[in-house]
């Protein structure tokens, strides 16, 4: 990013910064100056004063500097008091001009010295004679509590600087016999102050000092003065920092050493260095050591003499004993927490509106592909299951047909299965001659079935099965485990999807408070210059709004509201002869329902004169009788008209005619719209839906009469769950006590028709709720029930715009794809409920009527079918030719489950039933089934490979109402089917 883009982003955070000020200042004339809103204001003053220097933006950061001062007075000298009218117009004045230098620096113009002697400086002048100036004890007080200071360490820090600074001043006059005992004053007095303020650390290292300045000989006291101040000022500016455990204790203990040992440390060896970094060095040798040994006792008293005297020696040990070694100690009082002042402005970047779509594009793509992993996960598990019953009943199988092989053999009687198999087994292997037989045959008969086990082929297959039976199941198990390791994958992949898409929210969304954060200022200055008393209310600040839409609705919202004061809310002496509060109210909200969002401004005015509404339409050459037969909301309709007004005259806020018809231009423009309601001296409501851009949507799909939609999260206000005596009555339900209120019930049939055969549409897996549920939704003024059959749960899903030649209900707002690539319609109930409350007769036709208005065209039931067969590749190809055909199929593999079915609830409209099955054959079925009264118009058709006349007419005799032979033919069949469901 180039320097002139960082200038520009950093502009937009000193409008920020700016809205932030005005926000504290709009309350300082009607409440109590919190010191937590001063202290917001100041940090912001103090962000845009230290950018604008760094960015070079130099007249911005003389204001807001000069600003900052006056936030400081406020917060050390009236915190926690009302601040008057006249200074917080001064204030707003003074953000007024740092918005416009905002402004002027971002167009490139230049700030003229005139402008802002003229302008700005009479602002500060006018604030300076009302708060004064700026102290240095302003300052002080107003670092000491953001530190959290007491007063002893507020104290310490106003009294050790001073006196550092006479020490040091006076040192150049003092003779050096002084030097020492003036050393000592001065850490007697800062001994005053330390312990005054509980600081043991300071405390401790000032006596170290003064016990140093003692016994330091006169000629090294300069160099112990100059360590002293150096380390006094190092701790004192600790102590402000609040870093008590960094000081130190005691000085360098280099201190302690004479003049000749510094000057030692000082010394350089350069050559002596040279020679021990070399490699060769010059040890001694044998020789040298010899000679060592022949030193004389005389010569080591030479040597003795050359060194320190005894005396000497001794002093020097008194002294290092007379020296205090003092142990560090943690200090007495725990520090304050070192909290930064001003906080952090976050960094931004700008991002094309076209990135953003295409962003949005591909992630709603990022969602529906997760939706599909999902749904075939599910799938799998299912599968998975499934199989594991199947083994399980391949098990239970083998288990019992080795207990019949067992029977048999100890009653010495082989099944025919068994001379089946072991045919066919001599015959694949044909090694074994009949001779082998008959030896092994002889053999066996000598002994006892208890002495000897006989194994047959059939037992040799067994086995091999029950081998195969625990190979699957240790293939099931590694499936299992596979599978779970999937799942576990999957949950974290939507953890982060969930995690992307709330980010993905934020960049392209901003709250609606942004968007009305000015409009406190408007109604406060309206408030002062027309002489009213207007109270604006602002609710739903965090609901999010499209990036794109933000500038396209600032001015619609601005008309309206100026509207409302003017035109809307009426003078105090009005109000309070209509028996009203003298202050009126103007309430703006914002929540997001579905894919739209919804905006309304509130007056509690004396609402719309449609006698001036129609007195002004007559002044435009409407014609009385026209204006009679218009309903309320036509001629309210005419307000939005470019140049209507019935102002008689023109003024600041209105008498223009232009307000109201840029309001639906602008929200034209972003395919948005207005509706307006109005009552006789209790006010106005404007109500602006707009679309909202994002794809993804938290949705609730739901089932009535074989019909699934697609409801927002959002728009339900309740699940309720019918007791068993509303179950019972169904689709007769008209009504439900909800919160000891009476709703309505909508059923959806009877709202939603269509003019074509519909094919019932199938779920996976099983719903979350099976038992008829209500749907309570509506807003205030409108709540009604919707009643369901089937709950299948919430989905996050991506929604599509529907793109029809048809209108379409209004209701009806998108349409949503699910995992498995299927499409369901999103309704909103809100519209639904609206429609209903104004005409309660509506039905809304999905398709156009057809032409043709034959009892095929208006079926909309999806009937069900019962295919009962031993075989499942003959039922497999009988259910494709029926769903074919858009029924919906049940199977059932043997004629006793599908009488099982039928007795537990199972409701068809037909049955297609085999003859020869296991367990009990379709003779059974008709005797069973027919012989219950509910069952005796339900048409079961016989379809069966004997073809003669002998089982034909026993099945009609039983019941049956057709048989059939196969093959049969797929049309004649339909065609059957089709006559005894209609009749």
């Amino acid at each position: 990013m180039d320097q002139q883009q960082i200038r520009f982003n950093f502009l937009d955070e000193a409008q920020e910064c700016l809205h932030q000020v005005e926000s504290v200042l709009l309350e300082l004339s009607s409440k109590i100056a919190e010191p937590e809103n001063l202290d917001l204001a100041l940090r912001a003053t103090h962000s845009v004063k230290g950018g604008a220097g760094m960015m070079g933006f130099l007249p911005l950061s003389n204001v807001a500097h000069r600003l900052e001062d006056f936030f400081k007075i406020l917060r050390i000298r009236h915190h926690s008091t009302q601040i008057t009218t006249e200074i917080e117009s001064l204030l707003l004045l003074v953000v007024d001009a740092m918005a416009y230098i905002i402004e002027s620096h971002r167009q490139g113009l230049e700030i003229r010295e005139t402008w802002l002697k003229d302008r700005v400086e009479p602002l500060f002048d006018e604030l300076s004679k009302h708060l004064g100036e700026l102290q240095l004890e302003d300052e002080n007080l107003l670092f000491a509590q953001r530190e959290e200071t007491n007063v002893e360490l507020l104290m310490f820090e106003e009294g050790v600087e001073p006196i550092l600074d006479e020490f040091e001043a006076k040192l150049k006059e003092l003779p050096p016999d002084e030097l020492s005992s003036a050393l000592i004053m001065t850490s007697e007095k800062l001994l005053v102050f330390a312990r005054m303020a509980n600081l043991e650390t300071f405390v401790t290292l000032c006596e170290s000092i003064e016990e140093q300045a003692i016994i330091t000989s006169p000629k090294n006291i300069n160099f112990l003065i100059d360590e002293a101040l150096k380390i006094w000022r190092r701790s004192y500016a600790l102590v402000l920092r609040g870093s008590f455990d960094k000081i130190h204790l005691v000085l360098d203990e280099n201190l302690l050493l004479s003049d000749d040992t510094l000057e030692f440390d000082n010394f350089k060896l350069p050559e002596q260095n040279e020679e021990l970094l070399s490699p060769n060095l010059d040890l001694p040798s044998n020789d040298d050591l010899a000679f060592l040994e022949q030193i004389s006792e005389s010569d080591l008293d030479l040597l003795s003499e050359e060194n320190l005297e005894l005396e000497n020696l001794e002093d020097l040990q008194n002294t290092f004993a007379n020296i205090s070694v003092f142990e560090p100690e943690k200090p007495l009082i725990s520090p304050p927490k070192n909290t930064p002042i001003f906080a952090k402005t976050p960094q931004t970047v700008r991002v094309p509106v076209e990135q953003l779509s295409q962003f949005n594009t591909l992630f709603g793509k990022l969602i529906l592909e997760r939706n599909r992993v999902n749904l075939r996960l599910e799938q799998l598990r299912n599968f998975v299951q499934l199989m594991e019953r199947r083994i399980n009943q391949l098990e239970d199988s083998n288990t019992r047909l080795n207990n019949l092989y067992d029977q048999s053999s100890t009653q010495d009687s082989v099944p025919v299965a068994e001379q089946f198999i072991s045919s066919i087994s001599l015959a694949n292997t044909g090694i074994k001659s009949s001779a082998k037989i008959t030896n092994r045959d002889n053999f066996l008969r000598q002994f006892d079935t208890l002495e000897m086990d006989s194994y047959s082929d059939l037992h040799l297959i067994s086995g091999e099965q029950i081998e195969t039976i625990v190979q699957l199941k240790e293939v099931t198990t590694d499936i299992d485990l596979g599978l779970e390791e999937l799942n576990q994958a999957v949950r974290e992949l939507n953890n982060t999807m969930g995690s992307l898409q709330k980010n993905a929210n934020g960049i392209q969304m901003r709250p609606f408070g942004d968007l009305v954060k000015s409009f406190p200022r408007l109604i406060r200055d309206l408030n002062l210059k027309f002489k009213k008393k207007v109270n604006l209310n602002i609710e739903g600040e965090t609901t999010l709004l499209d990036r794109t839409l933000m500038e396209s609705l600032n001015a619609p919202l601005m008309h309206l509201i100026r509207n409302a004061f003017d035109h809307g809310i009426e003078p105090p002496k009005t109000r309070e002869t209509r028996g009203k509060n003298p202050q009126g109210t103007i309430t703006v909200s914002a929540y997001n329902r579905g894919t739209q969002t919804i905006i309304q401004v509130k007056d509690d005015g004396g609402g719309i004169a449609f006698d001036k509404i129609c007195n002004r339409l007559k002044q435009m050459g409407i014609t009385h009788g026209k204006i009679e037969q218009m309903s309320e909301s036509e001629i309210l309709d005419y307000i939005f008209q470019p140049g209507f007004t019935t102002s008689e005259e023109v003024t600041e806020l209105s008498g223009r005619g232009v307000g109201m018809d840029v309001v639906r231009t602008n929200l034209q423009e972003i395919r948005g719209t207005i509706e307006v309601e109005t009552k006789v001296e209790k006010g106005s409501i404007f109500t602006i839906t707009i679309p909202s851009n994002l794809s993804i949507l938290r949705v609730m799909l739901v089932e009535t009469k074989t019909m699934m939609f697609a409801v927002p999260v959002d728009t339900v206000r309740e699940v309720v769950a019918l007791s068993k005596e509303k179950k019972s009555y169904g689709k007769e339900i008209k009504e439900l006590i909800w919160q000891n209120q009476t709703i309505p019930i909508i059923h959806l049939e009877n709202i939603f028709t269509f003019n074509r055969p519909s094919r019932n549409f199938e779920m996976l897996g099983n719903p979350i709720i099976k038992q008829p549920t209500i749907l309570v939704v509506g807003n205030k003024e409108n709540i009604a029930g919707i009643y369901l059959e089937r709950f299948w749960g919430e989905q996050e899903v991506t929604i599509r715009p529907i793109d029809s030649s048809f209108p379409l209900p209004k209701s009806l707002i998108s349409s949503l794809i699910l995992g498995d690539g299927r499409v369901l319609p999103l309704i909103d109930p809100f519209k639904i409920v609206q429609e209903l409350s104004q005409n309660p007769h509506q039905k809304t036709d999905l398709l156009p009527v057809s032409v043709d208005n034959n009892k095929e065209n208006t079926l909309t039931k999806v009937n069900t079918i019962l295919i009962v067969d031993d075989s499942i590749n003959v039922r497999l190809y009988l259910a494709k030719t029926l769903e074919n055909a858009g029924y919906r199929v049940e199977q059932a593999k043997n004629g006793q489950e599908a009488v099982d079915k039928l007795f537990n609830g199972l409701n068809v409209e037909a049955v297609i039933c085999d003859i020869e099955m296991p367990l009990l054959d379709g003779y059974g079925v008709l005797e069973e089934v027919k012989a219950k009264p509910q069952f005796q118009s339900l048409p079961i058709m016989m379809l069966s490979s004997r073809s003669n006349e002998k089982h034909r007419k026993l099945a009609l005799n039983l019941g049956a109402c057709a048989y059939f032979s196969k093959p049969y033919n797929e049309q004649e069949l339909l065609s059957k089917i089709k006559d005894f469901i209609l009749h």
